[in-house]
């Protein structure tokens, strides 16, 4: 029985990108990241993508691993000139296309609103480290060993990925807040440079709005978890100065 389609993030956004060529549209990093318990518990080995990149990587015969934007096939960033394992993890170097989205994609990259990446990949093999209760009981130690993948693609991520919700599960208001208000801040820079498309002006908007709903809804989760005299103010300011700044774009 095959594995299911599935999606992993780098979790080292400091390692996302290496280095950025705007002028010739030359992005590297990493779309992967060895060694590493993610949020599932799973640990993806060096040499995993071995033979997917030996039969599909871009030197290959039949080349069809693509770069992507948000895993979605109807948003090609780009096309894949290298794709190899080093001792860190996936190392890539895509070649951006001259289309509006992969402009716009070398931009929001310097403007610092997309800084994490993931793959799309079906398992072929893989090792239980632990069963689940010693898993719960000792997570640092991680639960399944990914020893070979089947690689489809590997996307750079624009907002907070898939889930907005992820990155901040399991994190302290307080450290919510200060994830969600330093995205405004990006966002808001980003905005008033004006070098965008209209259509990505668009999206990021849309997401200025996601985040003034998420501090709305913690601003509940506030109100739910303290008592009227120690509820943070944070989220209703934040939501009233995201409302003056879409109010003056």
């Amino acid at each position: 029985m095959k594995q299911a389609y599935a999606y992993k993030d780098t979790e080292s956004k400091d390692i996302a990108f290496k280095d950025i060529d705007g002028k010739k549209g030359i992005v590297t990093g990493y779309f992967s990241a060895f060694n590493n318990v993610d949020s599932d518990g799973d640990i993806i080995r060096k040499g995993a993508y071995a033979k997917t990149i030996l039969a599909n990587g871009p030197k290959s015969s039949k080349p069809r691993i693509k770069h992507l934007m948000n895993h979605d096939t109807s948003l090609p960033l780009g096309l894949l000139m290298d794709l190899k394992e080093d001792e860190f993890g996936l190392y890539y170097e895509s070649k951006v296309g001259t289309h509006t989205l992969g402009q716009d994609f070398i931009k929001m990259i310097e403007s610092g609103l997309i800084t994490e990446h993931s793959v799309g990949f079906r398992t072929i093999k893989k090792n239980q480290i632990q069963d689940y209760e010693g898993y719960m009981k000792n997570p640092a130690k991680g639960w399944f060993e990914l020893m070979e993948l089947q690689l489809f693609e590997g996307s750079s991520l624009s907002a907070w990925g898939a889930n907005m919700n992820t990155p901040l599960t399991g994190m302290k208001t307080e450290l919510k807040v200060q994830n969600v208000n330093n995205r405004i801040d990006l966002l808001c820079k980003a905005l008033r440079s004006g070098t965008f498309t209209d259509e990505t002006f668009d999206l990021l908007e849309i997401e200025l709005q996601q985040l003034k709903q998420f501090n709305i809804n913690l601003l509940e989760e506030v109100k739910q978890a303290t008592t009227p005299d120690h509820e943070s103010k944070q989220p209703v300011e934040t939501i009233k100065a995201i409302d003056q700044f879409i109010n003056s774009l």
